[in-house]
Protein backbone atom coordinates (compact mmCIF):
# COMPACT_ATOMS: atom_id res chain seq x y z
CA UNK A 1 0.00 0.00 0.00
CA UNK A 2 1.38 3.36 -1.47
CA UNK A 3 0.13 5.99 1.29
CA UNK A 4 0.84 9.52 0.38
CA UNK A 5 3.42 12.01 1.42
CA UNK A 6 2.76 14.20 4.65
CA UNK A 7 6.03 16.30 5.50
CA UNK A 8 5.96 17.76 8.74
CA UNK A 9 4.05 14.86 10.27
CA UNK A 10 6.56 12.95 13.75
CA UNK A 11 7.04 9.73 12.93
CA UNK A 12 7.50 7.07 16.24
CA UNK A 13 9.99 4.40 16.62
CA UNK A 14 8.39 1.19 16.64
CA UNK A 15 11.76 -0.95 16.99
CA UNK A 16 15.28 -1.28 16.83
CA UNK A 17 16.83 -4.36 15.12
CA UNK A 18 20.31 -5.65 14.42
CA UNK A 19 19.84 -6.93 10.93
CA UNK A 20 17.49 -5.68 8.07
CA UNK A 21 15.91 -8.83 7.62
CA UNK A 22 14.48 -8.30 11.07
CA UNK A 23 13.51 -4.96 10.70
CA UNK A 24 12.11 -5.78 7.61
CA UNK A 25 9.80 -8.34 8.45
CA UNK A 26 8.55 -6.55 11.40
CA UNK A 27 7.68 -3.95 8.61
CA UNK A 28 5.63 -5.86 6.62
CA UNK A 29 3.92 -6.77 9.19
CA UNK A 30 2.88 -3.53 10.10
CA UNK A 31 1.92 -2.72 6.65
CA UNK A 32 -0.99 -4.42 6.76
CA UNK A 33 -2.34 -2.24 9.35
CA UNK A 34 -4.67 0.36 7.63
CA UNK A 35 -3.61 4.10 7.50
CA UNK A 36 -0.67 3.17 8.69
CA UNK A 37 2.86 4.32 7.10
CA UNK A 38 5.97 2.43 7.43
CA UNK A 39 9.40 2.99 6.91
CA UNK A 40 13.32 1.10 7.77
CA UNK A 41 15.69 3.46 8.06
CA UNK A 42 19.32 2.22 8.63
CA UNK A 43 21.50 3.72 11.58
CA UNK A 44 25.22 3.97 12.48
CA UNK A 45 24.99 0.56 14.36
CA UNK A 46 21.29 -1.00 13.60
CA UNK A 47 18.01 -0.59 11.47
CA UNK A 48 14.82 1.22 13.36
CA UNK A 49 11.47 0.55 11.84
CA UNK A 50 9.46 3.97 12.16
CA UNK A 51 5.61 4.45 11.84
CA UNK A 52 2.89 7.29 11.66
CA UNK A 53 -0.30 7.77 10.69
CA UNK A 54 -1.54 8.16 7.10
CA UNK A 55 -4.96 9.95 8.19
CA UNK A 56 -4.27 13.48 7.80
CA UNK A 57 -6.50 15.66 10.77
CA UNK A 58 -8.19 18.61 9.32
CA UNK A 59 -6.66 21.90 10.05
CA UNK A 60 -8.22 24.13 12.54
CA UNK A 61 -8.61 27.74 11.49
CA UNK A 62 -7.58 30.32 13.56
CA UNK A 63 -10.46 32.94 13.79
CA UNK A 64 -8.87 36.31 12.31
CA UNK A 65 -7.49 39.00 14.35
CA UNK A 66 -10.04 41.32 15.52
CA UNK A 67 -9.30 44.85 14.67
CA UNK A 68 -7.46 47.22 17.06
CA UNK A 69 -10.17 49.25 18.17
CA UNK A 70 -12.67 45.88 19.01
CA UNK A 71 -12.49 46.34 22.56
CA UNK A 72 -12.34 50.25 22.57
CA UNK A 73 -15.39 50.42 20.55
CA UNK A 74 -16.91 47.49 22.85
CA UNK A 75 -16.29 50.14 25.73
CA UNK A 76 -17.56 53.15 24.63
CA UNK A 77 -21.16 51.18 23.79
CA UNK A 78 -21.38 50.01 26.89
CA UNK A 79 -20.94 53.38 28.26
CA UNK A 80 -23.28 54.42 25.85
CA UNK A 81 -25.97 52.35 27.36
CA UNK A 82 -25.72 53.25 30.91
CA UNK A 83 -26.15 56.89 29.97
Amino acid sequence: MEAELHNGRPWKISGRFSTFEEADKRRKKLQKEENLQVKVKKLLENYVVKTRSAVVEPRRNKGKRKDKNFYQKKKNREVQSDS
